[in-house]
């Protein structure tokens, strides 16, 4: 076994990696093996993460005959999103490495969300979110599919354009967990960091932005639909392609940015991944409003 200097396994073409994210109101987890798809489970249980999130990664590995000892590396998304769901994943994710000694890897939940939403937009092939609050539990696997959505999309993008990408995941009080993508043929890159915003608020940023820079294209994705009416100011200002998709998450593009970071040899120290929580839990809010009382 190869490792680095922090003793994480270095990047194998051939390596098995399991994927994970629980901060949204799926919990979705897939298996591949460098590029490749070989199965992914899908959950809307929002608050049942917990109970279903090993009992998924088992099932992935007894499908395609591989055991714990056999993977090396796991990817989690770490936030931002649901408090609680976030540590889950995380916390399964840390165990597996520790236990396993596997390379650990974190990416964003919002900038994979970002990935998937965008190639729905461009090449529609998975099944749209449904706006309903019932919760669905089908450990079914999944597993058409790859962890080339970045190469089919970078170079579909605009001859010397760009097209954004806004994810969001709802917070509740006309907040959401939210950031700003950009695919063009330079690349995939950041442009507005993950964070908490007042969605009315980050509409009004994105228009002035939007008519700064004058992307070709823009797509929301995920919550976008529970934000209509912010959006709508920025869609009403907003003079090029625009495109709306309530994309149902998955953990492929977890996954596929995971590899890449992998691949760059960007992996986590076991102890010291944390999710991103952006802001403070309810609970935790609250009292310390308490205390200042």
């Amino acid at each position: 076994m190869t490792t680095t200097s922090s003793g994480a396994r270095q990047y194998e073409e051939e390596g098995l990696m399991l994927s994970v994210d629980t901060s949204t109101v799926s919990m979705t987890a897939a298996l591949s093996r460098g590029g490749s798809l070989l199965g992914e489970i899908t959950v809307s249980a929002e608050r049942n993460h917990s109970l279903y999130v090993v009992p998924a990664l088992q099932r992935l590995m007894e499908d395609s005959g591989v055991k714990p000892a056999e993977l090396s590396a796991f990817t989690a998304g770490v936030g931002p999103g649901s408090y609680t769901g976030t540590r889950i994943g995380v916390t399964v994710a840390k165990t597996f490495a520790w236990t396993h000694g596997l390379a650990l890897l974190g990416v964003s939940t919002l900038e994979a969300l970002a990935l998937g939403g965008l190639e729905e937009a461009l090449h529609p092939q998975h099944a749209s979110a449904e706006n309903s609050d019932e919760e669905t539990v089908d450990l079914r696997i999944v597993k058409d599919g790859d962890l080339g959505a970045l190469e089919r999309l970078l170079p579909t993008a605009p001859a010397g354009g760009t097209r954004w990408v806004i994810p969001l995941i709802d917070a509740r009080r006309g907040q959401a967990f939210t950031g700003l993508y950009e695919a063009s043929a330079a690349g995939w890159r950041c442009l507005v960091p993950d964070g908490i915003r007042l969605t009315s608020v980050w509409a009004e940023e994105l228009l002035e932005l939007v008519r700064l820079h004058k992307p070709q294209g823009v797509v929301c994705t995920g919550d976008a639909h529970l934000h209509g009416q912010a959006l709508g100011v920025l869609q009403s200002g907003f003079e090029g392609e625009w495109n709306q998709t309530n994309f149902a998450f998955k953990a492929r593009h977890v996954a596929e940015l995971g590899r890449i970071r992998w691949q760059r040899g960007e992996t986590e120290d076991v102890y010291g991944l944390v999710p991103n929580y952006t802001q403070l839990a309810e609970a935790e809010a609250n009292l310390l409003a308490a205390k200042r009382t």
